[in-house]
Order: structure tokens, then C-alpha cells, then sequence
């Protein structure tokens, strides 16, 4: 049950004479949000109305109170109403045209919200706790800035580089890319090279060496201890990126977080990328690194996967750059779940994952030099 609605019942079994009126002065909540979630106490049989039309907790209900964690719903329900004044003034709009504002996505990163504005529908980003020593929000917003109007990224309605908080519009018939698709992945790097080819600039790059450090710090500030081979890897890393430096590569505009979860296929069939939180200039080959990380392909699938970006065979050389930001990306990765997890996060095996790709790839890259 949503913590809101649990809420609501703690609210009921205090004051069975609150009205909608009043429980939403109390709250600072949409009206409608209060309808709706007494509505299904009530269809479910948490909550009974009498004669007088006041609503009377059940012992069914008495037992999902049980279950509240007051503290957690007092925050949650702090967030919702500074939430949705914050909607209210991103849409021009009142709280009566709001409603269901309800948790969509529990990301790596930030929460995302789902809530309507009369019959259109929109996404809530809330920062995830301690994002902003992750993310540079200031960043995020001069990407998003840049990429207005070119149809490769998601319809920002708000933006606060302060606090993280986005509002976007939702994709209607939208849906995340299949990554064992072949034609899903395919429009996604069909979208990845218009962005690389679109000219933009940022005016900052991605330094892949300047957040491994960032990362490092805050994991020893949490007292994580570094697997055992960390050092040598980092060294290996911090080799093969100075061979890379010394070749002068030209940089573009980069995603930088090219995973499957970040593409879209709308309902017209193209793909748009969202959560552009790391994007900066970069070596194009990273972002088609990234991706193979996320989607944990083999060697050859991720062969296979530069060839149909390149839309030809690799050289010697991009394979080099290739496999070496793979190495650097996941080597960054895991110092970035070790420090979500000492936060209380919880990532099965993700860790490992990145380890192993650090490992399998810095001496593959190692070899080709």
C-alpha cells in the first residue's frame, strides 16, 4: 500500500469526521489524491462509512496500521506536499487539478513520481539522498539547455540545478529498449549518432579520472574497504587513458549514461534518451562502452555492438579505446555502488560485475598495445 494511503488511515482512525477539505489544509495535498486513495480504503475494506457519511477504520485497517513507519510516512508525506506546490507553480495550475501522485520508479539514483495534471501526465524527479556528491546538477541543467528542441531527449517542464528536483512530460505508449532486440538497438544508436554528430558542445567535459577520484573519496569517508586488487586496476586504468591522451582524440557531446534503461522507443518507434545527470564532451566510443556494461555482454556481442555503431569494422585503435573505457567506466561504476551500498542501497551482484569487466578488459586493452 502506497505510504500515502496508509497515511490517510492513520487519519481516519483520528478524525472519521475530516473532510476533504480539511485533511487537504492539513497535508498540503491535491484533494483529488485524498478521494482517490479513501476511495480504494474503502472499496477494500480498510475503511466503513456510517449513516452521518463519516468513515470508521476496520479491524482489517487496524492491522495495515500496525504496519506504518510513522516517521517514514511524515517525510513522505512533507515531500508530497512540497511536491506538489512545486507543480502547481512549474504548470501555472492549483492543487484541485492535481492528482495521483504516486511512486513510479525507485531509481539508482533518484525517485521518479508519477502524477497528472487534469488528464495529462507527468514525471517527478526527486534526488535521491546524496546525489548531488554523485551528480553535478548545475551540469545536468546546461545538458538539457543544449539539447531543447533537437528531439533526442525526454520534454523538461522543470529544472532546479539546486535541489535536482525535474519535471518532464511522460511519453504516452512509451516503453524502455529490449536489449536482446536487435531492431530496439538499433534505433538506439541510430539516436546515439545523431547526438555525436549533432555539433552541440558543453562547456565542460566528462573526466572519466576526475570522478573515479570523487568517488574513491567518498567510499573512504564511509569506511568501505577496496577490493583487494582496487590499486593495481586504477593503476592499469590511469596507463591506458594516458595512451589515449596521447593520441588527441576529438571530443563531441556524449550521453555519457548510454544504458537500456535510459533509451525510450516512443510509440512512433524512435528511441529519445533521458537522465542526461553525467553527460559532458567525450570520446564518442565511451557511450557505446557504457552500454555494454549495463547490458552485461559478452566480448563478442560487444564487438558486435561497436561494429553496428560504427556501421563497419572497428580499427585496431577504436577497439584499444573501446575496451580501455569499458575498463575505466566499470572500474567508476563500482566505486560508485560501493559507496551506494555503505548509504544502505542495495545492488545484488552489481559490484562484482563491474570487477570482473575491469579485470576482463584492461587486459584486453593491454593486449591490442
Amino acid at each position: 500500500m502506497h505510504i500515502f494511503t496508509q497515511t490517510l488511515l492513520a487519519v481516519y482512525k483520528e478524525f472519521p469526521r475530516a473532510s476533504t477539505a480539511k485533511i487537504c489544509h492539513h497535508l498540503g495535498v491535491p484533494p483529488q489524491m485524498v478521494r482517490e486513495s479513501r476511495e480504494y480504503l474503502h472499496r477494500r475494506g480498510y475503511l466503513v462509512k456510517d449513516e452521518n457519511l463519516n468513515y470508521h477504520i476496520t479491524p482489517k485497517g487496524e492491522e495495515e496500521l500496525a504496519r506504518i513507519d510513522r516517521q517514514l510516512a511524515r517525510r513522505e508525506i512533507e515531500f508530497i506536499a512540497g511536491a506538489t506546490e512545486t507543480a502547481c507553480k512549474a504548470l501555472g495550475t492549483t492543487k484541485e487539478h492535481l492528482h495521483s501522485f504516486a511512486l513510479m520508479d525507485k531509481g539508482m539514483t533518484n525517485d521518479s513520481y508519477i502524477f497528472f495534471c487534469d488528464d495529462e501526465k507527468y514525471i517527478y524527479r526527486r534526488a535521491g539522498r546524496g546525489s548531488s556528491r554523485l551528480v553535478n546538477r548545475e551540469r545536468e541543467y546546461v545538458n538539457y539547455e543544449l539539447l531543447k528542441g533537437l528531439g533526442l531527449s525526454d520534454e523538461v517542464i522543470y529544472h532546479d540545478p539546486k535541489s535536482g528536483t525535474k519535471i518532464t512530460k511522460f511519453i504516452k505508449n512509451s516503453r524502455n529498449i529490449d536489449e536482446n532486440n536487435p531492431e530496439d538497438v538499433e534505433k538506439s544508436l541510430e539516436t546515439l549518432r545523431r547526438l555525436h554528430n549533432s555539433g552541440l558542445k558543453a562547456p565542460h567535459d566528462f573526466d572519466f579520472l576526475e570522478n573515479i577520484h570523487r568517488y574513491e573519496e567518498l567510499c573512504k569517508e564511509n569506511d568501505v574497504v577496496f577490493y583487494s586488487d582496487y590499486r593495481r586496476l586504477k593503476e592499469k586504468v590511469k596507463n591506458l587513458l594516458d595512451k589515449i591522451r596521447q593520441m588527441s582524440i576529438e571530443k563531441c557531446f556524449c550521453h555519457i549514461d548510454f544504458v537500456p534503461g535510459n533509451c525510450l522507443v516512443e510509440e512512433s518507434g524512435k528511441v529519445l534518451l533521458i537522465d542526461w545527470e553525467y553527460s559532458g564532451n567525450q570520446d564518442h566510443l565511451c557511450d557505446v562502452a557504457m552500454f555494454c556494461i549495463s547490458a552485461d555482454l559478452s566480448k563478442i556481442n560487444s564487438d558486435k555492438l561497436l561494429t553496428a555503431y560504427l556501421q563497419r569494422k572497428p580499427t585496431k585503435e577504436e577497439l584499444f579505446r573501446f575496451y580501455t573505457y569499458i575498463a575505466t567506466a566499470a572500474l567508476m561504476w563500482s566505486l560508485w555502488s560501493e559507496y551506494k551500498v555503505s548509504e544502505g542501497r542495495v545492488f545484488d551482484g552489481y559490484t562484482d560485475r563491474c570487477i570482473s569487466f575491469v579485470r576482463k578488459y584492461t587486459a584486453l586493452a593491454e593486449k591490442i598495445l
